[in-house]
């Protein structure tokens, strides 16, 4: 049945006036609320948030003016929003929603596709919840950093916005999402910051990247993330069923925008149609050959990883690519201009399939315009165009033009590709900006191509310019190549700079080498800095060698450190030099047998 509200999206029939200006949503509000620690929770009083743009609803089709049933002949205009017809599952997110106003944490993740009503749904739901509730949507710098940095303020009875949730947990280093995720379940868990309610929109493919199981001898990329979201979803269907579409049609008397999804919208995609999707798939169809190749660049350089701001001089570069020689030479001077004119235009008031990004008042203005591509045209690139051929002008462009973090992403595509030489070069870009994991990604595709020596000058080269840590992974590559003696050195060079690991990795060396003296220095110095697996393998290496009582000294050391190992070790030490008796008497009674710490060893019952 109908409720006085509509499906994901909204514009208006004639312009409105424009709602008050809001303020940025993830700064803090006007009325600073004190949060745990003393520092100001984060977020704003939800009675004040009247822009549901700046939480990143769609904006709906514009109609033009007409007279008809809902025309009350005031020239009134439309509400922001369409009215809202509920379905199912906006029962399960009001029973979570009603949770939260009732004292108990609770988290919602929409899953569905793109413009099905997910953002709408939130919007509406947290309508309900009662005064003195607070909404947190942090976005700046951006999304991980600004939810990270302010996670810890967060007080009782604010929602967590995290629209397109995959922004916060797949993340560049899968680090930076766990730590998220880890983050967002110590906040749900602990009774003394309750009630909170975490509400996330997200589509099916992230999300089953997120869940699924890993294979096995894979790393888990996101264990914290699985155990997150399990038994949050909400399906959020793509289209409307039969009694939905029968409350929509109720509710389409009062909304033009209603009336004419009801009558246009194909097989109940009836959000998509308000967001303008059959425009935008009409217009890329449609499109003259170079708009064509510039919506065709941005579908692809998203699904090889690009972040969502398209810069200029990559769209610039790789067009071309996707032009016959014919095409191009066709083009007038200022093809480039025509074809963003064409891409910019909205289709039915919704955005254009390629349009540019404005920054905002107080923003950074960037260097070079940046573009965005509708996310319904993203989708349809993700399936459609998942098996095309990628063009090398737009491989080399988002090598050369990408923004920076969209590099490491790109070099995996180009990786998973087979096409080496340029994950390294994108890899070498994200490095270039500080990016560590990228450093290891970089010489690990060098050392799978039989390139070592590359990949260590390029190692060593990151070392001298500050990147020290990188020494050991040299080290690595030199061993597996049968080059002991460089390998040693370059351990020796990283733990000069304070690499703990290198200290036991050069222990190691040094004992495959026969060298055991150098060794056990190696073994100590690596103890001394709190390593102290250290200490059972400079055991081991101190019983190949004959040296029991030495290697029992080191096995009481790592017991002395708390260290559950140690005992077993030194009992199997003694019993494998034949000293059956030394090793019963440790095995029975530890490694004080005759009461030398207390008293006597006594076995008799209290009292």
């Amino acid at each position: 049945m109908a409720a006085d509200r509509a499906p994901e999206t909204p514009s208006q029939e004639r312009t409105p006036p424009s709602p008050p200006p809001v303020p940025g949503l993830g700064d803090h509000g006007p009325e600073p609320l004190p949060g745990p620690e003393g520092r100001t929770a984060p977020g704003r009083p939800i009675g004040e948030l009247a822009d549901p743009f700046s939480l990143e609803v769609h904006r709906a089709i514009e109609v033009p003016p007409a007279a008809g049933p809902w025309d009350n002949g005031r020239g009134e205009t439309l509400p922001l929003l369409p009215a809202y017809v509920e379905r199912v599952h906006d029962t399960r997110l009001r029973e979570v929603v009603q949770q939260a106003a009732d004292g108990v944490s609770g988290m919602v993740v929409l899953v569905g596709g793109s413009s099905c009503g997910k953002t709408r749904a939130c919007w509406e739901a947290v309508q309900e919840l009662p005064a003195g509730w607070r909404l947190w949507h942090p976005i700046a710098p951006d999304r991980p950093q600004a939810l990270l940095a302010d996670l810890a303020a967060v007080a009782p009875r604010t929602v967590v916005w995290l629209n397109e949730m995959q922004h916060y947990l797949l993340t560049p280093t899968d680090s930076v999402g766990e730590r998220v995720a880890a983050g967002l379940r110590d906040l749900l868990a602990e009774p003394d910051r309750a009630p909170v309610l975490v509400l996330g929109t997200m589509w099916p493919e992230y999300w089953a990247t997120l869940t699924g199981t890993p294979q096995p001898g894979v790393a888990d990329a996101h264990p914290q993330a699985r155990v997150l979201l399990s038994g949050a979803v909400v399906p959020v269907p793509d289209t409307f069923n039969g009694p939905a579409l029968k409350a929509l049609r109720l509710a389409a008397g009062g909304d033009p925008r209603l009336a004419r999804a009801a009558a246009e919208a194909e097989q109940g995609h009836i959000t998509q149609y308000l967001a303008g999707a059959p425009s935008l798939l009409d217009r890329y169809r449609a499109a003259p050959s170079a708009a064509r190749a510039l919506i065709e660049t941005a579908m692809d350089a998203r699904r090889l990883g690009h972040a969502r701001a398209l810069p200029h001089a990559l769209l610039e570069a790789a067009a071309p690519g996707y032009l016959t020689d014919g095409q191009w030479d066709t083009l007038g001077e200022d093809w480039l201009e025509q074809a963003l004119a064409y891409t910019a235009a909205p289709c039915h008031g919704a955005r254009g399939p390629l349009t540019r990004m404005r920054p905002r008042p107080g923003d950074p203005y960037p260097a070079q315009p940046h573009y965005v591509l509708a996310d319904y045209l993203e989708q349809e690139g993700r399936t459609n165009r998942r098996t095309a051929g990628v063009p090398p002008q737009l491989w080399n462009a988002l090598v050369d033009h990408a923004a920076v973090g969209s590099h490491v992403d790109i070099a995996r595509s180009a990786g998973l590709r087979g096409l080496k030489r340029l994950a390294v070069r994108a890899y070498s870009v994200a490095a270039a900006h500080g990016d560590t994991f990228a450093l290891l990604q970089a010489a690990k595709v060098l050392r799978e191509a039989d390139r070592t020596d590359e990949a260590i000058d390029w190692l060593q080269d990151r070392a001298e310019a500050g990147c020290e840590f990188v020494l050991w992974l040299a080290g690595d590559l030199l061993r597996e190549t049968g080059r002991p003696a460089e390998a040693l050195a370059r351990y020796r060079q990283a733990a000069e700079t304070g690499d703990t690991f290198a200290l036991r990795w050069a222990a190691e060396l040094s004992q495959e080498a026969g060298r055991t003296d150098e060794a056990l220095e190696w073994y100590e110095r690596a103890a001394e800095a709190g390593d102290i697996s250290a200490l059972r393998q400079g055991a081991e290496l101190l019983q190949r060698t004959g040296q029991v009582d030495e290697a029992l000294a080191w096995c009481r050391r790592a017991g002395e450190s708390g260290t559950v190992f140690a005992l077993h070790s030194a009992v199997d030490l003694l019993r494998r030099a034949g000293r059956e008796a030394a090793a019963d008497q440790l095995a029975r009674y530890g490694w004080e047998p005759g009461g030398d710490i207390a008293q006597p060893w006594e076995a008799r019952p209290p009292g």
